[in-house]
C-alpha cells in the first residue's frame, strides 16, 4: 500500500430501483456518470476510477478516456463496490485514503473532496470523514429525504465526531440542521472493516449505511463544508439539477466575471 496516497472511486450501478439507467441520463448533453467523473477529474489532485456494475457502463467510461473497473453487479451497496474495485489493486499500488464519490452526485463544490481528506489525514484516530452543510431551510428540516447529523463541535461549525445520523429532525429544539452529503473519505483499513460487518439495527431502522460504522465504534467525523451538493435519486432530482445549472448560466450572463 502506498502511504499517504489518495484516490477517488465512483461506484456506478445501472439499474437503480427508483430511477433505472439514471447513470446514462443526459445532463446538458453529457451522461450523468461522465459529468460526475469530469468534475472529479477537474481537481487534478487524485486519480479517479469508476467502479462499474457491468460492461455497458465500463465501455461508456473507457470510451470517454476514464479508468473503469468491472465489479460484481449483485453487490449490495456502492461502498461494497468501491471496496471490490480496490481489491483489484496490488498491495503496493493500493491507495491509503479512498474517497467514495457517488456516481449520481451531479453537482458538488470541488472544495468538498480535499476538505474531508485533509481532516482525515490530519488525525490518525479518525476512520471516516463525511461532509455536512449547515441548512436553515424549513423544507429540509421536515423532509425525511434530507439526512441530518449531530456531531461534536456543531455549535462551532467545526469538524467533530459524528454522534448520530437520522431522517428525523435532530436535535430537538434547535432552529437549524446539518444536512449530510453522501460523500465519504476512508482509511483503507476502516473501509475493509466496514464492508465485513453485517448491517446493524440502526442502519436497518433508518436505512442509513453510515450508522453501521457508528454502531460498530468506527470513528466517523462530520466536516462542515460550504457550497452546494445535489444527487440524483429520482427524476424530480434531475429537474433540480437542470434548474440549478440554468440559474448558474443566467447568473453568469447577468453578472459576468471580470478578467
Amino acid at each position: 500500500m502506498r502511504e499517504n496516497t489518495a484516490a477517488i472511486f465512483i461506484p456506478a450501478r445501472l439499474n437503480s430501483s427508483r430511477f433505472p439507467r439514471k447513470m446514462l441520463e443526459p445532463i446538458d448533453g453529457k451522461p450523468l456518470l461522465l459529468r460526475v467523473l469530469d468534475r472529479a477529474n477537474r481537481l487534478n489532485l487524485y486519480k479517479c476510477y469508476v467502479a462499474c456494475c457491468g460492461e455497458e457502463l465500463k465501455q461508456v467510461v473507457e470510451q470517454h478516456g476514464g479508468n473503469a473497473i468491472l465489479t460484481d453487479p449483485n453487490l449490495p451497496s456502492g461502498t461494497d463496490r468501491v471496496f471490490a474495485a480496490l481489491e483489484t489493486f496490488d498491495d503496493a499500488d493500493r491507495p491509503e485514503f479512498i474517497v467514495n464519490l457517488q456516481g449520481d452526485m451531479a453537482i458538488f463544490d470541488e472544495n468538498i473532496l480535499p476538505t474531508i481528506l485533509d481532516v482525515l489525514r490530519a488525525n490518525n484516530s479518525i476512520d471516516i470523514t463525511t461532509p455536512v452543510i449547515l441548512d436553515k431551510s424549513a423544507d429540509s428540516v421536515r423532509s425525511s429525504n434530507v439526512v441530518k447529523v449531530v456531531f461534536n463541535n456543531m455549535e462551532k461549525n467545526q469538524p467533530g465526531k459524528a454522534l448520530y445520523f437520522s431522517r428525523s429532525f435532530i436535535p430537538h429544539g434547535i432552529t437549524f440542521c446539518y444536512s449530510h452529503v453522501g460523500i465519504y473519505a476512508y482509511r483503507y483499513d476502516a473501509l475493509k472493516k466496514l464492508v465485513a460487518l453485517s448491517p446493524s439495527f440502526l442502519e436497518n431502522t433508518e436505512k442509513l449505511e453510515q450508522l453501521r460504522a457508528i454502531q460498530h465504534d468506527l470513528n466517523v467525523w462530520a466536516v462542515p463544508v460550504n457550497g452546494t451538493a445535489i444527487s440524483v435519486d429520482t427524476k424530480e432530482d434531475l429537474n433540480n439539477v437542470l434548474n440549478f445549472l440554468n440559474s448558474q448560466k443566467l447568473e453568469n450572463i447577468i453578472f459576468p466575471g471580470t478578467s
